[in-house]
């Protein structure tokens, strides 16, 4: 072999290269577009099941956490908390037939309308409030007003309270509690501050959603709460409200929801006598509440709602119209001044 000659491979017989044809090609990507649209299909639906699950699970939870915090503050509605520790006079109290105000240690969680035990031994009696410094209705400091007809001329003397619940803890009457609005008052915290507290609905959007159930159609609302310490002075104004539940069915006109009752129930009505009048006491509140899945459930695009409901006795309520009917009506107290709120 010479310096320039070359070497020379042949291909081998029969030894071909070749690809996918164009047919194969387009059934392989037929073939792949239906099973990933198999797959995304389920994926879409596993996440659209998932998302409902989860928006109802919240709306579920919030609606019964509303439930839980209304049952415990409509229970303690009418109470009168009693005070701690007990107060002392230090100034000598001369009979009189008409009202006067005398100076206690403090008046802190003294109430016009609550009873006084004034005094020990002999010189015992009971006085009713009628007004403090705190409602103006003295002008020094820490003094209550109500008719002493006993002498007290040994200081310093105890004066103890002697609270009964208010049997109009829940209020009744025009502008105040019906089928979609709850208004009451009481030591609704058990922390001795009387706290007027509202229950009411506003659309939750802005116009107002409504929604079709069964041929039937409701606004979906928000449940409000507020809550405004009890000042016992005329013109009063309550706090602003917050939303305790969102997306609450309900048709305001007819005052039902798809259940075919309405937000707040009042089946037990008692008369009692107050001196000098009467008062319509609720024995019983029925709350029921359907909540909307925001408002449609996400998984069938379908107006979804489930609902709560429970029965609520005021326990203090309750005690009231045993006091009235046992013939201590005298010492129950009235509705306080500036209730109901602006």
């Amino acid at each position: 072999m010479t310096p320039f000659q070359t070497c020379k491979t042949s291909d081998r017989p029969g030894k071909t290269e070749r690809g996918f044809s164009l047919l194969e090609m387009a059934a392989s990507v037929v073939i792949i577009t239906l099973l990933m649209s198999a797959i995304f299909s389920f994926m879409l639906q596993a996440q659209k099941k998932f998302q409902g699950n989860s928006v109802t699970a919240e709306a579920n939870h919030s609606a019964r956490a509303a439930l839980e915090v209304m049952t415990q503050e409509i229970g303690q509605a009418g109470f009168n908390p009693n005070f701690v520790p007990n107060k002392t006079c230090n100034v000598v109290v001369d009979a009189n037939a008409a009202e006067q105000c005398v100076t206690l240690s403090d008046v802190n969680q003294v109430h016009p309308g609550d009873w006084l035990s004034v005094d020990v031994g002999g010189n015992n009696e009971l006085v009713k409030v009628s007004g403090t410094t705190a409602t103006g209705a003295c002008v020094g400091a820490n003094q209550v007003k109500g008719v002493f007809q006993v002498d007290h001329t040994t200081t310093p003397f105890p004066v103890i309270s002697y609270k009964m619940p208010y049997p109009s803890g829940i209020l009744q009457g025009t502008g105040t509690s019906d089928d979609q609005t709850l208004e009451f008052f009481g030591d609704v915290n058990a922390d001795g501050t009387i706290q007027y507290v509202v229950y009411s609905l506003s659309p939750t959007t802005s116009p107002a959603t409504t929604v079709s159930v069964n041929g039937a159609t409701y606004t979906l609302y928000d449940l409000n709460r507020s809550i405004t310490p009890v000042t016992f002075l005329s013109g009063a104004v309550r706090s602003p409200a917050s939303p305790l539940a969102q997306n609450v069915l309900y048709n305001t006109t007819t005052g039902q929801g798809p259940t075919g009752q309405p937000i707040f129930g009042y089946p037990n009505l008692v008369t009692v006598g107050i001196v000098p009048n009467q008062v319509t006491v609720v024995g019983t509140i029925v709350i029921t509440i359907s909540v909307a899945e925001s408002p449609k459930n996400i998984e069938t695009n379908r107006v979804a709602w489930f609902t709560m409901s429970t029965q609520v006795r005021p326990l203090n309520l309750s005690a009231a119209v045993a006091v009235s009917q046992a013939g201590g009506f005298t010492y129950l107290p009235r509705l306080p001044a500036g209730l109901p709120m602006n």
